[in-house]
């Protein structure tokens, strides 16, 4: 096994220090960029991909789940693919808070803010 893979050039697109944080936000922003490509591909030029794209995002999905767990990567999802309704508008996300019994609509723009959401939750969860 010493020579395992000696002839692959394999280099790291992150450092190996930078911070889960970091990554996440690149990783969700690039997932972001590309289903709006996707979608632009079909709504402006009639060029469906979707059949090409569904094995990436099926894989893509599959390791939030294995990283993030269900409810999570839930709202991962929904901030990529259902964040905004039909016209275009940002739509809230409820965070419903247990222990006090409070419910806060929150508008998740971006992939800092769902970050935060989702710190909010793991706060919450461990109480």
């Amino acid at each position: 096994m010493k020579n395992f893979g000696k002839n692959v050039n394999i280099k790291a697109k992150t450092q190996p220090n930078t911070s889960e944080k970091d990554i996440f936000i690149t990783t969700i922003d690039l997932l972001d960029q590309c289903c709006k490509r996707s979608d632009q591909l079909t709504s402006e030029w009639g060029f469906n991909v979707s059949d090409y794209d569904e094995s990436f995002y099926s894989i893509i999905e599959s390791l939030l789940y294995i990283k993030y767990s269900e409810g999570k990567t839930d709202v991962i999802l929904w901030w990529v693919y259902n964040r905004f309704d039909d016209k275009g508008k940002l739509m809230p996300i409820k965070f419903n808070d247990h222990i006090n019994k409070t419910e806060e609509e929150v508008f998740v723009e971006t992939p800092t803010d769902l970050w935060k959401f989702l710190k909010r939750v793991d706060k919450l969860d461990k109480k």
